[in-house]
């Protein structure tokens, strides 16, 4: 067995547990787009907990979107759930959640992570 067949069994045996699927996302938040709503279980993470490098690259994001990096918030769906559209918003903190893109998908895992925009009123 290769070593990639190790990481991949052992990615299987993670996300096959809803007992760590639950803990991991601990979160049930309502998107909206238009007509459009998604009911996802998730995580929300503040980016400021990145290593320097993921950071800096998502300055250049935040710059395009003019969005103080402070605002960012990275977002990672449940397997079983489809991930909201670009621009889809729900609650949170005491104000809006705005996704903002999507990466690729994990080679893994096939997750994506989401950035999302903070908007405080």
């Amino acid at each position: 067995m290769s070593l990639l067949d190790d990481v991949m069994s052992a990615v299987q045996e993670v996300q096959g547990d809803a007992e760590l699927l639950e803990l991991r996302f601990r979160r049930n938040l309502v998107f909206q787009l238009g007509p459009h709503t998604w009911d996802v279980r998730c995580s929300v993470r503040d980016p400021q907990r990145m290593d320097p490098g993921a950071l800096a690259r998502m300055r250049q994001l935040t710059t395009a979107q003019l969005v103080a990096t402070s605002d960012l918030r990275l977002l990672t769906i449940h397997p079983d759930d489809t991930e909201p559209y670009p621009g889809a918003t729900t609650p949170w903190d005491d104000g809006i959640l705005e996704v903002l893109e999507w990466s690729q998908p994990s080679d893994f895992t096939g997750q994506r992570l989401g950035t999302c925009a903070l908007r405080r009123p």
